[in-house]
């Protein structure tokens, strides 16, 4: 019996392995070309080059007229940047960081446009006074004022966020919930309550002013008492008690819902 050749195996080896080199050769090579092709006919090709950035988003929204802001935020340079050469999933990851900002899409229309697509945070209370210069929206995230849709002149104000020193836009303020919420339910289910203030300062309290089917006026504010826990169940009882006092011309103003099954109601104080 013959025995294997040991240098005739060790060439037919190294025959295997170059042809293996080879073969990797090429594909490289053709990865390589199939890449220059691409950015000849992409990133390469003067017809997709940027000419318009399109903004869509709230009517009244603070970004939807801030188009030139928005090009040097994103550093986009009509006329010469290229749409190919454009990370999309970075220039959103830059708008997200807006706290305004809620969502946003950004796209390629071919062959020159980029579509950004803004749904902004809605405004929905003042923070401690009139004068603030801060909001904030349904989820308690604060905003900046000026950096925001401006509803400010129809908003409810929330009183007794503390250390407002620190705040900081985007920062969501958990202490805000049970107020968000009543002004929340007021807003979408119960608009005939229109509430004015409210103050956090008690804890596991909410204390509210606010007016009753559009009655306006002095005498016409009413301040309710009622827990920061089960909202809903205090504005259904809070609905009967504001019906009561305006079918039997009861001069209360002051209504405290704080005790469970029974609302007590005062007159305001003179003065």
């Amino acid at each position: 019996m013959k025995t294997p050749n040991i240098q005739s195996m060790k060439k037919k080896s190294v025959w295997i392995w170059f042809a293996v080199g080879i073969i990797l050769l090429l594909f490289a090579g053709s990865v390589l070309f199939i890449w220059k092709m691409s950015v000849n006919m992409f990133e390469g090709n003067p017809r997709f080059t940027l000419t318009e950035v399109r903004i869509n988003g709230n009517k009244h929204g603070f970004w939807t007229n801030k188009k030139e802001q928005i090009c040097s935020m994103l550093q986009l340079r009509p006329g010469l940047t290229n749409l190919f050469s454009l990370n999309l999933g970075a220039l959103r990851a830059k708008l997200m960081k807006e706290p305004s900002i809620e969502s946003v899409t950004v796209s390629r229309i071919l062959p020159d446009t980029v579509a950004i697509d803004i749904v902004e945070r809605i405004p929905i209370a003042l923070i401690n006074s009139p004068r603030s210069h801060y909001v904030t929206d349904a989820d308690c995230i604060l905003m900046q004022k000026g950096r925001c849709m401006d509803i400010s002149y129809s908003l409810p104000i929330i009183i007794g966020l503390r250390n407002e020193q620190n705040f900081v836009p985007g920062m969501k303020a958990s202490a805000l919930k049970g107020a968000v919420e009543l002004i929340e339910l007021t807003r979408t289910r119960w608009p005939e309550m229109r509430i004015v203030s409210v103050s956090i300062t008690r804890p596991d309290t909410l204390i509210c002013a606010l007016y009753y089917r559009n009655r306006i006026g002095n005498n016409e504010i009413f301040r309710v008492v009622l827990p920061a826990a089960g909202i809903e169940t205090s504005l259904k009882r809070l609905l009967q008690v504001l019906e009561h006092i305006l079918e039997t011309g009861n001069k209360a103003r002051h209504i405290n819902l704080y005790f469970k099954g029974q609302a007590v109601l005062t007159m305001p104080a003179e003065g």
